[in-house]
């Protein structure tokens, strides 16, 4: 008789709002005049909509923190509403070369960076 075996995996991935709670303060802070512009870090495809009309009325750089690719949603043109608008990819370069000095004041880096 043959033994199977069976293996699985399970990603839970638990919504927390945070996408929401970004959405709301960016069409909050550029619809009450408090931002001239605004720069947005996520790859998250659910805030397109929010994003699509807050560039209507200012500039909005969009940081991609994921790797690979930005997400389709969240693309358009430079020009598009008011323009402005620009796109980068972080980078782990982008980390290391943008690095406080250590120490600063009183605080160090763990010893493991």
């Amino acid at each position: 008789m043959d033994k199977a075996v069976f293996m699985g995996s399970f990603a839970n991935r638990e919504e927390k709002g945070s996408d929401v709670n970004v959405a709301s303060h960016l069409i909050l802070d550029v619809f009450t005049g408090v931002v001239d512009g605004a720069v947005v870090i996520s790859n998250d495809s659910d805030l397109r909509f929010p994003i699509q009309k807050v560039r209507d009325l200012v500039p909005v750089g969009l940081v991609n923190p994921a790797p690979g690719r930005l997400a389709g949603a969240l693309r358009d043109q430079a020009d598009a509403g008011v323009g402005g608008h620009w796109w980068r990819q972080l980078t782990s370069a982008d980390f290391f070369a943008h690095q406080l000095p250590d120490p600063v004041a009183n605080y160090t880096r763990p010893p493991d960076w």
